[in-house]
């Protein structure tokens, strides 16, 4: 399963959010799941229980140092397949007949 996910701090001292999900993105990097960040949130690839455990503990580092946190995850979940992550992606490329910016 995909999941692709977002963590908005809220409560800081400051306008800037990276500061405060730098540890949710340490923890993802670390967690030796396929994933990828972008500017608005974070995809990644694994069972349901690796990818729900992960965004909690993302969660709870979030809230260690700021009082709330909003979350929004979109769930992608298919039977029988793996490597999606990339996959998805290049099945685009392949019928759009370009490539994407990665």
């Amino acid at each position: 399963m995909i999941a692709q996910f977002s963590l908005i701090p809220l409560g800081t001292k400051t306008d800037s959010l990276s500061g405060a999900l730098a540890r949710a993105v340490r923890i993802v990097a670390e967690s030796g799941l396929p994933y990828k960040t972008g500017p608005m949130g974070t995809a990644v690839e694994g069972s349901w229980e690796e990818v729900t455990g992960l965004i909690d503990r993302c969660r709870k580092a979030v809230l260690e140092e700021n009082p709330r946190v909003l979350i929004s995850i979109s769930i992608d979940d298919r039977k029988g397949k793996g490597g999606r992550l990339e996959g998805k992606v290049e099945s685009l490329e392949e019928k759009a007949g370009i490539r994407l910016k990665r």
